[in-house]
Parts: C-alpha cells; sequence; structure tokens
C-alpha cells in the first residue's frame, strides 16, 4: 500500500511514517516541511500529493490551542481535514483515518473549569465543549461523517495526550497531581498512537465510520486512581470499578473495531 501521511515530519506523523515503512509499505509524506512542502491549505497541492495514494492518515493540525487564534485553529483543524477528504474522495480513495483528540469533550482547554461527570469516558460520553479546540475536532469527526456517508472508510482516533515515557514522567507523575485533574491524568504513549493509526487501514468491523477513544489502561500517575478522584474530581460518579491506577478512559471499543489495546505502560521503560 501507498499511505498518504499528513503532517509527516510532526511528532505522530512522524512515527506513523516509520511503522508504515517498517511494514513494508510506502509513504507519502504531506507537510509544510521537507523536500517537497505541501500546504494542505491549498486543495490543488493536497490533491497532487494524494495522486497515487491507496489510503490517508491525517496527521497534521494544532494539538494546543494555547496562543492560536480560533480563526487559526478552524483552518489548520478543520479546513485541512475537509481538502484532505474532498481530494482523497475525487481520486477515488476510500480508507481514511483522522487524528482526532480526547480533547473533544470539553474538559481540557475550556475557560472555566468543567469537571467529568462521569467515569470512565467513552464514545458516549457527552460533549460539553464550550472552547474553540474541542470544536474543530468536533468538526473534523463531522466532516468524517459526511465522507462516510459517500462511501470513504473513516475512523477518527480520539488519542488521548500523545507522550513518550520520559514525558509522561515530566508532565504528569512528577507534576503536581492537581495540576492534570483535567486529563484525569490520562495519555497514550506514541508509538500506541501510531500503531492505532496503522490498525485502521483494516478495521475488523466494517462501520463506514467509527469514533473511538485511544488512550492507555492506566495513568501517568503512582497513586490510586479511586484516591485522585476522591482528592480532585469528588463528585464525579463512577460506572465501573477502579482497581490500582487503572485509567478513568474506556478504549475497549478499539479493541473490537481495529484490535487494538495498549500494550506498553511508561512504569516499564
Amino acid at each position: 500500500m501507498r499511505i498518504w501521511v499528513s503532517g509527516a515530519r510532526g511528532k505522530l506523523g512522524a512515527e506513523v511514517c516509520r511503522q508504515v515503512v517498517a511494514g513494508g509499505h510506502e509513504v507519502i509524506e504531506a507537510d509544510l516541511s521537507g523536500p517537497d512542502p505541501v500546504d494542505l491549505m491549498d486543495r490543488e497541492a493536497v490533491a497532487r500529493s494524494l495522486r497515487g495514494a491507496d489510503a490517508i492518515v491525517h496527521c497534521a493540525g494544532i494539538a494546543s490551542p494555547e496562543n492560536i487564534e480560533p480563526v487559526r485553529l478552524f483552518e489548520a483543524n478543520a479546513i485541512t481535514t475537509f481538502n484532505a477528504l474532498e481530494e482523497a474522495w475525487k481520486l477515488g480513495i476510500r480508507t481514511a483515518v483522522l487524528a482526532s483528540s480526547g480533547s473533544i469533550y470539553g474538559t481540557a482547554w475550556s475557560p472555566d473549569e468543567i469537571g467529568t461527570p462521569d467515569v470512565p469516558v467513552d464514545e458516549d460520553t457527552e460533549l460539553r465543549y464550550v472552547d474553540p479546540y474541542a470544536l474543530t475536532k468536533d468538526v473534523l469527526e463531522r466532516i468524517g461523517q459526511s465522507y462516510a456517508r459517500r462511501g470513504v472508510q473513516v475512523t477518527a482516533l480520539r488519542f488521548h495526550w500523545i507522550l513518550t515515557p520520559d514525558e509522561v514522567r515530566r508532565y504528569i507523575a512528577d507534576a503536581p497531581a492537581a495540576d492534570n485533574r483535567r486529563n484525569l491524568w490520562g495519555y497514550v504513549d506514541l508509538a500506541e498512537a501510531a500503531r492505532a493509526c496503522i490498525l485502521s487501514l483494516h478495521p475488523r468491523i466494517q462501520d463506514r465510520f467509527a469514533a473511538l477513544v485511544i488512550a492507555a489502561e492506566d495513568t501517568g500517575r503512582l497513586e490510586p486512581t479511586a484516591d485522585l478522584l476522591a482528592e480532585y474530581s469528588p463528585d464525579t460518579k463512577i460506572h465501573t470499578a477502579l482497581e490500582g491506577t487503572a485509567s478513568l478512559f474506556d478504549s475497549s471499543r478499539a479493541a473490537d473495531v481495529i484490535n487494538w489495546t495498549h500494550h506498553s505502560t511508561w512504569r516499564d521503560q
């Protein structure tokens, strides 16, 4: 297969490219940097870059909204998604993977902390966002759904804070627990996130569209998860047994749809 990867020089995109090549496939890079830059805001440039591709993995976008104007967020995260899917569809490409985000629920970047009413968080958890970043990810998924109705197999992956093991230690384990209460101390390992992209190219369940939570099965903390919730989010309702450092995100649907489970933990690396 020839896989078109947008944001190919970025954190997730570069790892996706590495795994695609390791799996014996060919990568078509689409990125503003590199020897053949592609501006994803330019539909003609996108169309040219897509020629010969069998599938797309759209990783490009702004990963954090800090110090970014909302209109820039929308352009980078939503319009580029439309361009990628529209041009792919016109070329007959019928498999697409989109990098969505766990921030779609609205807790991470809300101007005022809105909390999490229920855990574990899964694909049926209510979207309560008020911030522009979460809006762009919701729009990304709605764009994906529209192309699924036109015959494209679209998988949107709701990645929860893509980190390396060292970054988990730095940003979560060694930080004050209160700093990450909005994120419920969750993460997904970079290599595991990229592997989810690769598996999404061949989903086991052939729904035209699927949005999947992609998160580790543990938190980034050493304290028991139940203790963290009791101290920092006491009003959150718990709908499952919380053993040890269990995650507050449920990725079981990803196991069913793309045969993905989080194989690693930062604790062993």
